[in-house]
């Protein structure tokens, strides 16, 4: 996998990366990633696949949300007396 471009951003790390005739756009926040992934014939080159990253941050923010409240959900339930099989 080979690393094409990065997008800026103040909290996340966004890369482009290039892989097997696709673009992966890597999404990572904290312990926390969402990968999409292109073909790069017909996605109108690396610039278009960077605006459309772009597009994208808003909703990525939301998902990354709701992960974060997902994996706080299951991390508080595994440490609940309940859950011990003893």
């Amino acid at each position: 996998m080979r690393t094409v471009a990065q997008i800026p951003h103040r909290a996340m790390r966004i890369i482009v990366q290039e892989w097997n005739e696709k673009y992966h756009l890597q999404f990572v926040w904290g312990p926390l990633e969402q990968t999409y992934r292109l073909p790069v014939e017909g996605s109108g080159g690396l610039e278009a696949v960077k605006a459309f990253g772009q597009r994208l941050i808003p909703e990525v923010e939301q998902v990354f949300l709701k992960m974060k409240e997902a994996r706080a959900t299951a991390l508080e339930s595994s440490d609940s007396p309940q859950n011990d099989p003893a």
